[in-house]
């Protein structure tokens, strides 16, 4: 498909269809009277084209058909109430902005997913969440499942694991590694000693 503009928020001109938008998002931060700092972006419905190089300050000309894998990981967020947890699922980083995901028990579905708005990266890729505000003894066989087109058909899965249980392998391999450190540290005195023991002929 070929496109073109005639001149910023003016409508655009699709080949052989109909027409379609073309609008720019400027933010800029004011720090003080003497310096601001400004980001922009150009888009095509809900495509994004182009960018801004604020150091340079020249536009950024993007590959709206380049696709970008997400990543994906959990976390806890405030608890909802008594003996309830709320499960986050962060996605990001990926591209085009297109994206599913949701809050699973096996094959099913958490009709209780709640997902948040898309929000732009700095990098043009986008941000994403899903939370989900269950029991605290209810987290069992939870994951959560994402879906995008840079993935081929392979679903991202993440199964929900207690957080302590991380700190717990964490602390396993610390006092592991100490055992043998201090088993290394005793063990030349050990191969010394029988180098003095006397020694009878008869």
């Amino acid at each position: 498909n070929f496109y073109y503009c005639k001149r910023l928020l003016w409508p655009c001109v699709q080949a052989s269809q109909g027409p379609t938008s073309f609008h720019a998002i400027q933010i800029s931060s004011f720090v003080n009277s003497t310096w601001s700092q400004n980001q922009a972006s150009g888009w095509l419905e809900d495509l994004q084209i182009h960018g801004w190089d604020s150091e340079a300050g020249t536009a950024i000309f993007l590959k709206p058909w380049a696709k970008v894998k997400p990543e994906a990981w959990l976390s806890s967020g405030p608890s909802p109430g008594p003996d309830r947890m709320l499960l986050v699922c962060h996605v990001s980083g990926f591209y085009p902005k297109h994206m599913w995901v949701m809050w699973m028990r096996g094959e099913q579905e958490q009709e209780g997913t709640q997902r948040s708005d898309f929000l732009p990266n700095a990098d043009g890729t986008w941000y994403l969440q899903a939370t989900l505000d269950v029991a605290s003894g209810d987290t069992a066989g939870l994951a959560c499942r994402v879906k995008h087109s840079s993935l081929g058909g392979q679903d991202l899965i993440l199964h929900w694991g207690h957080p302590l249980s991380i700190g717990l392998v964490i602390l396993a391999i610390i006092v592991s590694c100490a055992l043998i450190f201090l088993g290394l540290a005793f063990l030349p005195s050990l191969w010394v000693l029988p180098l003095f023991s006397p020694v009878i002929y008869l």
